[in-house]
């Protein structure tokens, strides 16, 4: 390897002069009125001019120095800084900040508490809903008991279904009993169920038991049906539920709930006509089918919004149809003559 070349004239000694450059004495002038000056050759770039730096580089420059020698804190807490992160951005504000000190919110803060963890003070619950310490407005804690009247309203349902066989219909009365007794356990469940919310916040989470409650009122209505053959109403399944009907009184029976489940009573019922046939019971789908043309004629009268129930009411219709011809079928066979006398001697 060469050694180094000649000092350059007021230069450093040992210093090495660049191919092409020649660096004149200190105090010698460089440049002359019409001549060309030798301090850079024509092959290199002409030097950067230093320039004063403005407000905004000071600023940036400082954040760098604090983020390299000071913001260990805000590392720790979570922030990385501008220079070996893994997040390279501009240096702006969120740089300075560092640099002053501040730090992002750490584990303890309500703000960066993690999925698992709970802030100080602030009331959440594991589930990172707004509530009390205690869980009262966990909906997690709602789903527990709207689980638990399903799996009852399931019960109900399949003492019920037993009406539809053939030795059924003589055991209606045992089976409208047993299914009042499990009532009693959904007016338990629903008491429960009032705790765990406000009654102001009915609505913020009538999604929750929506379903289950158009259940638990068809079938209410199904029983006062097969005991009366009459239509339960509104005030009559709240009580039966445990519930109230206005809505001032907190946990109430919404309309639409009611009117929903009476729909699917009526589904329910051209099932039963079909079956009471089946069974040999020739009079009750002539009752069935005029309580299913009041029904609809009182549903008619309602000016309801493109919404579900309007879709579960256009199901109505077809109900009605399948009713009819189960009566044409029975018309046309001479069997409605047979019913109509068998009903009216055992009155």
């Amino acid at each position: 390897r060469p050694g180094p070349g000649p000092a350059a004239p007021g230069g450093r000694p040992g210093a090495r002069t660049p191919p092409g450059r020649q660096t004149p004495a200190l105090g010698a002038a460089s440049c002359t009125p019409g001549a060309t000056s030798t301090l850079w050759a024509p092959s290199q770039p002409p030097p950067r001019p230093f320039l004063a730096a403005s407000a905004a580089q000071a600023v940036r420059g400082a954040a760098r120095r604090g983020a390299a020698g000071g913001a260990g804190q805000a590392r720790a807490g979570g922030a990385e800084g501008p220079v070996g992160g893994k997040r390279r951005h501009h240096v702006g504000e969120r740089d300075v900040r560092g640099a002053a000190g501040s730090a992002r919110p750490g584990p303890g803060h309500p703000r960066g508490a993690g999925a698992g963890g709970t802030g100080t003070g602030t009331g959440w619950c594991r589930c990172r809903c707004r509530g009390s310490a205690d869980g009262a407005l966990c909906p997690q804690e709602i789903r527990k008991v709207v689980q638990a009247l399903e799996q009852t309203a399931r019960e109900i349902l399949t003492l019920l279904q037993g009406v539809h066989q053939g030795p059924g219909f003589q055991h209606i009365p045992k089976k409208c009993q047993k299914a009042r007794e499990h009532f009693g356990t959904v007016r338990t469940q629903m008491e429960s169920l009032k705790t765990k919310f406000p009654a102001d916040q009915y609505y913020r989470f009538h999604e929750h038991w929506r379903f289950v409650l158009q259940r638990l009122v068809f079938l209410a209505a199904f029983v006062v049906y097969l005991e009366s053959e009459t239509l339960v109403t509104r005030e009559a399944v709240a009580e039966i539920l445990g519930i109230e009907a206005d809505r001032e009184r907190g946990f109430h029976l919404d309309i639409e709930d009611y009117l929903s489940g009476v729909l699917t009573l009526a589904s329910e019922l051209a099932r039963l006509a079909v079956n009471s046939v089946t069974a040999g019971d020739y009079a009750r789908p002539l009752r069935i089918s005029t309580f299913i043309n009041e029904l609809d004629s009182g549903f008619r009268l309602l000016n309801l919004k493109n919404d579900s129930l309007r879709k579960r009411y256009d199901g109505l219709k077809y109900d009605v149809k399948k009713i009819e011809e189960v009566v044409y079928d029975l018309s046309i066979r001479g069997l409605n003559k047979e019913a109509t006398v068998g009903a009216g001697g055992e009155k």
